[in-house]
């Protein structure tokens, strides 16, 4: 079967659309001062080569200057540029793969370079970027609700998840690999901590191929810290993440839905409980809402599909039954023929409901009324990615880390994005007599 191509591709950073066949290279040669300094008597020789001179790429700089402290590694950060739609830059020729795809470039030195970054912003881009449909999902949450753990459980089993339910991961790209070395979730490692507030973590992108249709599908995940979907001075730097998202997963900390005890006992946890309060689910789904999707969908609702995730869930042993299926792994045995049972997602929403609703009812009104009113496609869902109680410990330094003193073990992480997938069309699923159905839940989950 022929596979769909992309044709324009936002960039993952700056989300400026381009072609994928026009984007810019980083070439591999490159001249410093001390090259220089030998002396060159053949003065077009001189220009060529001060040409691809070793020096700050302003637009890069430009780009992560919005975001101090953030920047990755980046060895190619102020190699020259080869963009031949630009009078800026150097010149190259432009090779490509067997089914068309520019994947490199040839300097005017004969040097081969695969180093593909965006014409605007100067990132480079994941390998094969732009060569299948890309899909954005974000990871959004206030800080210390568990987005980087999650997400790091998420991709280290990513493959063995997908493979059930009729994926296969076919590239996986070395962000996405450098973010799995740092963040490790190991018995006795301190858990990682997230990204700072105000920080940006590089997209992770991986190629998926539904084994059913054959279409391979590019999916970039994002870790947005919630405050900044609040914040006003926040907003214009974090809010192209989320407006330019094809799917949203909004974790939420149970301690949101609690009552806090450190409150009436005036400890430190008082400000940080406050501290959350202020970013309440509710308020960080209105300010998404209000700032992006109010005069760009159809009766001022987004049609982004918002899976609400609750996090740490194997905590909520006083609320639910202790036989609850969202205290086990999913069971598979429905998934067969590459393709998942919707009636699956619709029992896993419908608990999770009942759960939110023990903690704090009054919360859990004023959120759903909030979502049914921005978010209308949007479902439950509850995950732990440790099923473990980390411990608080002080270093030498007195700083406060967690510890497990136990192996870690995920429950249902992977749910919410099947649930992602199947809304954006690359995830199967299995025809049933539960979809026919009219109204209630049933009806605005599945159809």
């Amino acid at each position: 079967m022929e596979m769909k191509q992309a044709t324009d591709c936002k960039c993952p950073f700056c989300f400026q659309r381009f072609s994928p066949q026009k984007a810019a290279f980083k070439a591999m040669t490159v001249f410093t001062e001390q090259d220089f300094s030998a002396g060159i008597n053949d003065e077009a020789e001189l220009e060529l080569k001060k040409r691809y001179a070793l020096e700050t790429d302003l637009a890069y700089e430009q780009f992560w200057n919005q975001y101090p402290g953030s920047e990755p590694q980046n060895e190619y950060r102020d190699y020259p540029v080869i963009d031949n739609l630009s009078d800026s830059y150097v010149n190259g020729k432009y090779e490509a793969d067997t089914s068309g795809f520019i994947n490199r470039a040839v300097d005017e030195f004969g040097v081969v370079t695969k180093v593909r970054i965006c014409p605007y912003c100067h990132n480079v881009l994941p390998f094969e970027f732009g060569k299948y449909p890309v899909k954005y999902i974000s990871v959004a949450g206030i800080t210390s609700s568990g987005k980087t753990v999650y997400l790091s459980q998420l991709l280290r089993q990513i493959e063995t998840f997908f493979v059930k339910a009729g994926l296969t991961v076919v590239g996986t790209y070395d962000e996405a690999e450098r973010f799995l070395d740092h963040y490790k979730i190991l018995k006795d490692v301190p858990l990682p901590r997230g990204n700072a507030a105000d920080g940006l973590m590089p997209p992770l992108a991986l190629n998926v191929k539904c084994n059913k249709t054959q279409q391979v599908y590019t999916l970039v995940f994002y870790d947005i810290a919630g405050e900044n979907c609040v914040t006003p001075d926040q907003m214009e730097k974090f809010g192209p993440f989320i407006q330019n998202s094809d799917g949203i997963l909004l974790m939420i900390d149970p301690g949101q839905f609690l009552g806090n005890p450190a409150r009436e006992k005036g400890t430190e946890a008082e400000r940080k409980e406050a501290e959350k309060e202020a970013y309440s689910p509710d308020r960080v789904i209105a300010a998404m809402w209000n700032a992006f999707v109010t005069s760009d969908n159809t009766e001022g609702k987004s049609q982004i599909p918002l899976a609400v995730t609750l996090s740490k869930s194997d905590t909520q042993t006083d609320v639910l039954d202790y036989r609850s299926a969202l205290f086990a792994n999913i069971s598979y045995q429905e998934y067969t023929d590459n393709e998942i049972p919707l009636k699956a997602f619709a029992a896993t929403d419908m608990e999770v409901r009942r759960l939110l609703a023990g903690l704090n009812r009054t919360k859990t009104e004023i959120l759903c009324n909030k979502l049914n009113e921005c978010f209308p496609v949007h479902a439950f869902f509850a995950v732990s990615a440790l099923n473990a109680m980390p411990k608080e410990q002080t270093g030498e330094n007195f700083e406060n880390y967690y510890l497990l003193d136990e192996d870690p073990e995920t429950i249902r992480v992977e749910e919410p994005i099947f649930w992602i997938l199947y809304k954006l069309g690359i995830l199967q699923v299995k025809e049933t007599e539960q979809k026919k159905k009219r109204g209630g839940l049933l009806r605005r989950l599945f159809e």
